[in-house]
């Protein structure tokens, strides 16, 4: 018994001593250069904190053997390699490392520039590989003692004067941004070793004079086909501009050749049967000013075409020029007696007749010119001459209508032996003179053209083929419908008719800028309403009408 307690006893002290051997502290053994390690902390701290590579540089020992991508020897970091960790920052910091004799860190995002490289600097420095990263700047390398450089696909510039590197067997420069000549000490490296830098000579490349040479003739084959293809493309716009420029001034002029070709193979015993006639307003036309001037289409209708003319003094007139298929039937006598009907009438919201010339072979009217165009140009945009900037106001709307109302209340009251009827009211014959007045035009016209000679008609009647129309402005819209029914005489009732309808589609127009009250827009509607009354003995009168436009809108 006593032999146990003293073994016990034995096995109580030799436990209590293991206790405090492995109770006592275990201090880390010291890493004796804290350049090196503050130098590593830096570029971890100027990283991706989160890289979990750098994560694992914990702690004061870099040689702990804890740090990945660290080789260490006898307690000093002497190779660094961390390829393809996606490092970001510079590689400054790892370069201030006294022992360091390989650093890789190649395939990452390193940016910035490399400090110079010397032999005080880095007397240690055997293998520095930073290919595709992203550095940039200049390179200055003079290592004695470094055996592999690659710091292939970066952003470096600048030459490659400031290399000294007798030992080094593996190099490569490429795919930078470096020029000027190769050092005879780097000449002995192969191609691949220097290429796509564009700028770079000598040798293994051509000589510096002949890669000038080259350069130059490079150049000046760029600057020939760049001065060469900026002349093909100013012949191009000068050839486009001239061929526009023919086209446009051979459609103005096409029509008044045809006509002096019409005019000039008159035989000479009937020239002067067909001479221009002269209104008030007109004195200074004649036939050969007519022909000497050019001409522009404005357009076509049921009657026929309609010339812009500029006259050798400078004046524009309107020359119509009639259909010789619908105006052909007549005889001269008829038709000059009408032109005479027409031409004298003088009226401001009348568009004036000021001459015509009647042949066998042309017909030609001559009229003031309207510049701002037609009411069809501005309800429809069809024309390039949209008048009044192309604005349909409330007010422009109204100062047209009563122009026209008036010039048709004027029609229907002059004195003559019968009563004057337009026949043809629609928007493209109410044209819009330089103060924004409305105009009718084309009166008379319809009643000269070829007619359907039905029984028991007087010679006073306006007869219509019921199958013509004015296609372009859908003439047959704004007909009363006693003239759709088969009864074609023209009256002033449906003049009335044809103006109310003119109302209406004036006011359901999407391009007239708000600005009517709707009071006003009602009593408008109410007077188109009133004036296209199916039955033409219930239709008002113009004189009714142009005062009811009085009365409601001063203008």
């Amino acid at each position: 018994m006593e032999l146990f307690r003293h073994l016990h006893c034995l096995f109580l002290l030799l436990l209590l001593l293991s206790f405090f051997k492995t109770s006592s502290p275990s201090h880390e053994k010291p890493f004796p250069d804290n350049h090196d390690l503050n130098t590593l902390l830096s570029f971890r701290s100027s990283s991706n904190l989160f890289n979990p590579f750098l994560q694992t540089w914990e702690g004061r020992n870099p040689c702990s053997g804890s740090w990945l991508g660290l080789k260490c020897k006898q307690n000093t970091v002497v190779s660094i390699r961390l390829d393809n960790a996606s490092l970001v920052g510079s590689v400054t910091p790892l370069l201030q490392l006294n022992n360091l004799k390989v650093l890789s860190l190649r395939r990452n995002a390193l940016s910035g520039s490399l400090p110079p490289m010397t032999n005080l600097t880095h007397p240690n420095l055997k293998r520095l590989f930073l290919s595709h990263n992203q550095l940039s700047g200049t390179l200055s390398i003079n290592l004695p003692s470094l055996l592999s450089l690659r710091v292939e696909y970066n952003g470096f510039s600048g030459d490659l004067k400031d290399f000294h590197l007798p030992l080094t067997m593996d190099f490569n420069v490429s795919a930078n941004h470096l020029a000027g000549e190769i050092s005879p000490t780097l000449s002995k490296f192969p191609k691949s070793s220097f290429g796509s830098n564009l700028a770079l000579c000598g040798s293994p490349f051509p000589s510096c004079k002949k890669a000038v040479k080259m350069l130059n003739r490079e150049k000046l084959a760029d600057t020939t086909v760049l001065a060469v293809s900026i002349g093909n493309i100013i012949l191009i716009c000068v050839t486009f501009a001239f061929l526009v420029l023919m086209y446009l001034w051979f459609r103005k002029k096409k029509s008044i050749f045809q006509l002096q070709s019409t005019v000039h193979n008159f035989p000479p015993d009937k020239k002067d049967e067909c001479e221009i006639v002269i209104f008030e307003g007109g004195e200074r036309l004649s036939l050969d000013c007519l022909l000497k001037s050019s001409a522009e289409v404005l357009g076509k209708g049921v009657c026929g075409s309609t010339y812009k003319a500029l006259l050798d003094d400078g004046r524009i007139v309107a020359v119509k020029r009639l259909s010789s298929v619908r105006f052909g039937a007549h005889g001269k006598g008829h038709f000059n007696r009408k032109m005479r009907q027409i031409g004298s009438l003088i009226h401001e919201n009348v568009v004036c007749l000021r001459a015509y010339y009647n042949s066998n072979e042309e017909k030609l009217l001559v009229y003031d010119y309207m510049p701002n165009g037609s009411l069809q140009s501005l309800l429809h945009g069809s024309n390039e001459r949209r008048p009044l900037n192309g604005v349909l106001n409330w007010s422009n709307t109204i100062q047209i209508l009563k122009g026209a109302a008036r010039g048709l209340h004027f029609l229907h009251t002059y004195t003559s032996r019968s009563p004057l009827v337009h026949g043809n009211i629609k928007p493209s014959n109410v044209l819009i003179d330089f103060d924004g007045n409305g105009r009718i035009s084309e009166w008379g016209l319809m009643s000269l053209t070829n007619t359907i000679h039905q029984p028991n008609s007087s010679s006073s009647t306006i007869l219509y083929n019921k199958a013509d129309g004015d296609n372009s402005s859908n003439w047959h819209n704004y007909k009363a419908p006693e003239l759709l029914r088969g009864k074609a005489k023209a009256t002033q009732e449906s003049d009335v008719y044809s103006f109310g309808m003119v109302i209406l589609k004036v006011v359901t127009c999407k391009e007239i800028e708000d600005g009517a009250g709707e009071e006003e827009l009602m009593c408008l509607i109410k007077i188109g309403m009133m004036c296209t009354t199916e039955s033409p003995e219930e239709r008002p009168q113009m004189a009714q009408v142009l005062c009811l436009m009085n009365e409601f809108f001063r203008v």
